[in-house]
């Protein structure tokens, strides 16, 4: 199996789990630098996942789309969230539109890692095409 593969499954459940901090800091559970540090832990392996479909040879180039994509929305997804923490990361005051916002973006960046999750099941039951062989 691709390395790739397997990166683009534990990606799927990274953010998965990362949707889930969001929600236990939302109700209080949890503070944010648990929510910050699986989101960064997040970015890490998103941009290894975009390198490792980047240089699977075969090239499969819905796995490099889905990787970029995801990689750009993760990184926005951060500024939105530095962006209502102050100096000591306590939400700023009336910042609930841009945290509406960060939840939106959230639910879109989950909605694509399911999708690159069952794009890479069908990109681990492709065959490579076969070689022509030359004839002397």
């Amino acid at each position: 199996m691709k390395p790739a593969v397997l990166l683009f499954y534990a990606l799927g459940g990274l953010i998965f789990l990362q949707l889930l901090s969001g929600g236990l800091r939302v109700f209080g559970f949890i503070d944010e630098s648990t929510h910050i540090s699986l989101g960064f832990i997040t970015l890490f392996l998103a941009i290894i996942t975009l390198v490792a479909a980047a240089l699977t040879k075969p090239r499969y180039r819905p796995a490099i789309s889905m990787a970029v994509i995801l990689v750009v929305l993760i990184v926005i997804q951060g500024l939105i969230g530095f962006s209502f923490l102050d100096d000591n990361g306590n939400v700023v005051a009336n910042s609930s539109g841009i945290i509406f916002v960060h939840f939106a973006n959230a639910l879109i960046i989950y909605g694509l890692a399911i999708s690159s999750v069952f794009m890479a099941m069908r990109w681990s039951k492709m065959t490579a095409p076969p070689t022509p062989s030359k004839q002397a």
